[in-house]
């Protein structure tokens, strides 16, 4: 017979094991929870901070574009470096990060003022000029010099800066003589291209499909040859043996 301890214990083994699972399984499932939520929750604080940071970018963006307007209006020249540091000083006090280009709140103050109805047609035309002027000093600022590797590279840097200083004339000039060497390049480039019969038939062969082509057919047509031979061969033979049999009967 069996000690009663021993039995109590052995009794109480299975339990114990399942009490132990039930510990592990509980500890998981409250991991995995918590896991879940914080994630949960730092998404929908990413997605509110963002929401909150586009909205503060709108603010932004729409005092600038009163300050711009409100200078049209006025008959204030427009100064790019000027409306870039409002921008930049109005993000710092927002304490916004996403980039505001100045070309783009530039453009919706002239499409507001374009589009008020308040604004006869005559005083919107008075202030294009102020808006053509800005786009103009912003496109000669982000023009990007020609690398030395780019075939007169040189010529052009310098129709460029003539066309930004507004020296026409000499910009005309300058064009005038870059369309000489590009008319000469493609005369050179013409005379270059010109392939010869040898060439050509060079080319032509060096091509592995066409050379696949090429004995393709002259297989076809050798085996077409050859059938024709045989062909009339036996032909010429049969005619020849109803010649010699007409001919003995003859005879």
């Amino acid at each position: 017979m069996s000690d009663p301890a021993t039995a109590l214990r052995e009794a109480e083994a299975p339990k114990s094991k399942r009490d132990w699972f039930g510990y592990v399984l509980t500890a998981v499932i409250g991991i995995v929870a918590t896991f879940l939520a914080t994630w949960y929750q730092i998404a929908v604080t990413e997605r509110e901070a963002t929401a909150a940071e586009i909205e503060r970018g709108r603010a932004v963006r729409q005092s600038v574009i009163g300050i711009i307007e409100e200078q049209a209006l006025n008959g204030i020249k427009l100064d790019a470096d000027r409306i870039g540091r409002l921008i930049d000083q109005r993000r710092r006090d927002q304490r916004v990060l996403l980039q505001i280009p100045t070309v783009d709140v530039v453009e919706q103050a002239e499409f507001n003022i374009a589009s008020s109805p308040y604004l006869p047609v005559s005083r919107k035309e008075e202030i294009k000029p102020i808006f053509e002027s800005l786009y103009a000093d912003v496109a000669s600022r982000s023009f990007l010099s020609f690398p030395d590797t780019e075939p007169n590279s040189e010529l052009l840097n310098e129709l460029a800066k003539q066309i930004q200083e507004g020296k026409s004339s000499a910009a005309l000039a300058n064009l005038k003589r870059l369309q000489e060497i590009h008319s000469a390049t493609l005369v050179l480039m013409a005379k270059r291209s010109r392939v010869g019969f040898f060439d050509a038939f060079l080319k032509f062969f060096t091509e592995p499909s066409n050379l696949a082509v090429f004995l393709g057919l002259y297989f076809v047509v050798l085996q077409l040859a050859l059938r024709i031979r045989k062909w009339r061969m036996e032909r010429w033979g049969n005619h020849r043996n109803w010649i010699s049999v007409d001919t003995h009967g003859i005879l």
